[in-house]
């Protein structure tokens, strides 16, 4: 059917790759099995290619894939680097003589189980200027929206 639809909409794959498709996927236990049936569909177009980059969030995806169209470095590494130097550039912004206190400085975030919690605390890791204290991270096998 694959075929026959390139040949009837005049697709020209010359021998090209004509597609790259990054996959990304969340944390619920669907996540394996809904990528890999993925796989399969873009492994069977011709000249398709697919990556997995196994779990990531929306926007990661989103940036990653917007990265690679403009030719940048498009690792979750470097959205952490991006993310991470853009949030130092704006708290440099914050006018001299001006001080939070401690209790400003953290933020609490309920990461619902999910993946932003997990990734979350890798970016805290790369920020000096703010505390992010991350609850219901998933990392004690929580269910996902649970209770948040």
């Amino acid at each position: 059917l694959i075929v026959e639809f390139i040949k009837k909409e005049n697709i020209r794959l010359a021998g090209k790759l004509s597609a790259e498709v990054w996959l990304g996927r969340d944390t619920r236990p669907s996540g394996e099995s809904l990528i890999e049936a993925a796989k399969e569909g873009i492994n069977s177009i011709i000249g398709a290619a697919v990556l997995d980059f196994g779990v990531l969030t929306t926007p990661q995806l989103y940036w990653m894939v917007r990265a690679r169209n403009k030719g940048w470095k498009a690792t979750e590494q470097n959205y952490f680097e991006q993310l991470s130097s853009s949030f130092r550039c704006l708290m440099d912004l914050t006018p001299n003589g001006i001080k939070v206190n401690e209790e400003d400085d953290k933020l609490i975030v309920d990461g619902a189980n999910g993946v932003g919690g997990e990734k979350l605390e890798i970016l805290n890791n790369m920020l000096n200027n703010l505390a992010i204290e991350v609850r219901n991270c998933g990392n004690d096998g929580g269910i996902l929206n649970e209770g948040v």
